[in-house]
């Protein structure tokens, strides 16, 4: 089990766990950090995972699943409206990107080589959320995280109010509200960070849903993740 997990010490740690390096993140804001401290140092995953990746971008600069993908071969899905990164992520990637707009898509055939419990949603496309959410399966599968932005610092409650009433009443819990990164000067509040309760043993839960990660920058949300994840592999 790892006993140090900061920025500097992944990388040795990847090597001496699964036999190779690793570069620590991808994420404009920590997303793949996030997923991959819950997964791997809180829930102790050992092998590859699934994921489903709306609104994809270019597919290495700030995605949130290339490091997955690369490093523990982790098989999704991305979908994204524009064509502008197709051919760089074809001779990057090895998982499909779907060209389509994500509020038409077909999540059903999409998800259907899926397990029933996939390990990470990631949404990013900047308007029209709830109906992107109610288009997904969710009686038909879990997902163990969830991250998804809402943009408050541009829109206000538009997008962020409707996406946690729709998530709430699925049963996910929203473990770090109102994640913030630094752009222009300020700390612009911008996704919500969900988790699913029954792929945490519920210890593990009760002392996450403990922990202070309301209304924090992604950079002190994972210091305190990995603050706890120390304490839990020392003890």
């Amino acid at each position: 089990m790892f006993r140090k997990i900061s920025r500097i010490t992944i990388f040795l740690l990847l090597f001496c766990q699964f036999g190779f390096a690793a570069e620590i993140t991808y994420s404009q804001a920590s997303q793949d950090r996030f997923v991959y401290l819950l997964l791997y140092q809180v829930l102790e995953k050992k092998d590859a995972g699934y994921y489903l990746e709306i609104g994809a971008g270019h597919p290495t600069i700030t995605s949130n699943t290339y490091f997955f993908e690369k490093n523990f071969g982790w098989k999704g899905s991305s979908i994204d409206i524009s064509s502008e990164h197709k051919n760089a992520w074809y001779t990057t990637r090895q998982n499909s990107l779907l060209i389509e707009d994500a509020t038409q898509s077909d999540y059903r055939s999409i998800l259907s080589p899926f397990p029933k419990i996939i390990d990470y949603l990631s949404l990013d496309i900047d308007s029209s959320y709830h109906i992107l959410l109610q288009r997904i399966p969710f009686e038909d599968y879990v997902f163990k995280i969830i991250t998804i932005e809402h943009d408050f610092y541009r829109f206000g409650e538009e997008f962020r109010a409707e996406e946690r009433k729709i998530l709430s009443a699925l049963g996910y819990y929203l473990l770090c509200p109102d994640v913030s990164v630094f752009f222009n000067g300020t700390n612009c509040v911008f996704e919500d960070w969900w988790v699913h309760s029954s792929v945490f043993p519920p210890d593990v839960f009760s002392i996450l849903k403990s922990l202070d990660l309301n209304g924090k920058d992604h950079e002190q949300l994972i210091k305190t993740l990995e603050s706890y994840s120390n304490s839990k592999t020392s003890s």
